[in-house]
């Protein structure tokens, strides 16, 4: 099937974006025929084509019609229902909040929508417009996202995802992890990164919200729901199934998170958290699933199996896939080489203290004979001052007592 998947911005790491990516690589791996169109192209599509997967970011060069158009926004619903009126189109409704990531009200745009919590679908079928809701879940790429380690007994360390976490939320939870002895690493807001499950590594637990709690769960750590929006804490096998329909948005809960709260979360901290929740998404989020349940909707709309695959376009695949597995591979390289880096460093530093712990050995045991030398002399000191002390005595009592030859010392 050759199908377009479409976003008016790829520029930035976004959960809209992220699900995108996540589902053309899963689509390109079943042999289908993938792109992307966007207006604005940027991180994201640099990180799709390495990938494997072509992103076009202009109507005019969308080439050959699809089988099958799935599109993200009202801009881009409308930019491919006027190039290819023909052409099937369903859409997945990422927000209750922005009305551009809404589905087009105006008939014969899209005829099928995809939502991803019951947040969403309520608001979807609350629209004043016939269609069908389908509702699966957030696709997570499992492979991608890994245990690459396990997270520690007590937290240290923890990584804040989130493209919206500041302000006087942010302040409660620096507050807070820092009373507790946890550092805080950020991406999202002043930092972007495009291989987020690298540092996930090197953290004990995660903070944020939607994909990137889920993502962190993958990843096994223990996932804290918290944003700018709202918190509900953090994500067990026990509270996953309401929190998981809510969107994983924060907002389930009748009252925020204050700082005692979060103090009293942050002790609550269990490592066994992260290994429960890889598991949950395994059960729930696999990514290939996912896209097997959005064929079934786009061959619902009619939009059948497509072109009989070509030995060229075949060919086409493999060398996308050849591309995107050397990329992975150049990835991990660069990460095991700044592993090692750390590894030299950690090895540099350890000797270097034990450089000094010897050194520092070696200054005490100076001290501690200059010390006995000392203690020597006084007590020599105080032997001679008793002595004294005995001669003034018997001088007091008999001045003609002490005659030359007689002294004590």
């Amino acid at each position: 099937m050759r199908i377009v998947l479409a976003n008016s911005a790829f520029h930035r790491v976004g959960g809209s974006e992220t699900y995108l990516a996540t589902l053309a690589e899963n689509l390109l791996r079943l042999g289908h025929d993938v792109r992307i169109y966007t207006r604005v192209a940027g991180d994201m599509a640099m990180l799709a084509r390495r990938h494997g997967i072509e992103v076009i970011d202009s109507v005019d060069d969308l080439g050959v019609a699809a089988d099958a158009v799935l599109s993200q926004d009202g801009i881009v619903a409308y930019d491919l229902a006027g190039a290819w009126p023909q052409v099937p189109q369903a859409f997945v409704c990422h927000s209750s909040l922005f009305d551009v990531q809404q589905p087009p009200l105006v008939p014969g745009t899209a005829s099928a929508v995809i939502v991803l919590n019951d947040r969403v679908r309520r608001r979807v079928e609350a629209l004043n417009v016939d269609l069908e809701v389908v509702r699966l879940k957030q696709p997570i790429d499992t492979q991608r996202f890994s245990p690459r380690s396990s997270p520690a007994a007590r937290p240290t360390r923890a990584l804040v995802l989130s493209t919206y976490l500041d302000g006087a939320q942010r302040h409660v939870l620096d507050e807070s992890c820092a009373a507790a002895g946890v550092e805080l690493v950020s991406i999202g807001i002043d930092h972007v990164d495009l291989a987020p499950e690298a540092l996930m590594a090197d953290v004990d637990f995660v903070v944020g919200k939607g994909r990137a709690v889920l993502e962190a769960m993958a990843c096994g750590r223990p996932a804290y729901l918290f944003d700018s929006f709202g918190g509900d804490g953090w994500i067990t096998p026990d509270n996953y199934p309401e929190l998981e329909a809510d969107g994983l948005t924060g907002q389930l809960g009748e009252r925020g998170i204050d700082a005692d709260r979060l103090r009293a979360d942050l002790a609550a901290y269990d490592p066994d958290w992260g290994r429960l929740g890889r598991e949950l998404v395994l059960r729930h989020h696999d990514a290939r699933q996912h896209a097997h349940a959005v064929l079934d909707v786009l061959a619902g709309l009619g939009a059948g199996h497509g072109r009989p695959v070509t030995l060229e376009s075949e060919l086409a695949r493999q060398v996308q896939l050849r591309w995107s597995a050397e990329a992975e591979l150049f990835g991990l390289r660069a990460e095991t080489r700044r592993a090692s880096a750390r590894a030299v460093t950690s090895v540099e530093e350890v000797e270097l203290a034990r450089q000094e712990t010897a050194h520092a050995r070696h200054a005490l045991a100076q001290v501690t004979a200059e010390l006995d030398r000392l203690r020597e002399r006084l007590a020599d000191y105080e032997q001679r001052n008793r002595r004294l002390r005995r001669r003034l005595r018997r001088l007091g009592d008999d001045p003609q007592a002490e005659t030359p030859g007689r002294a004590d010392d």
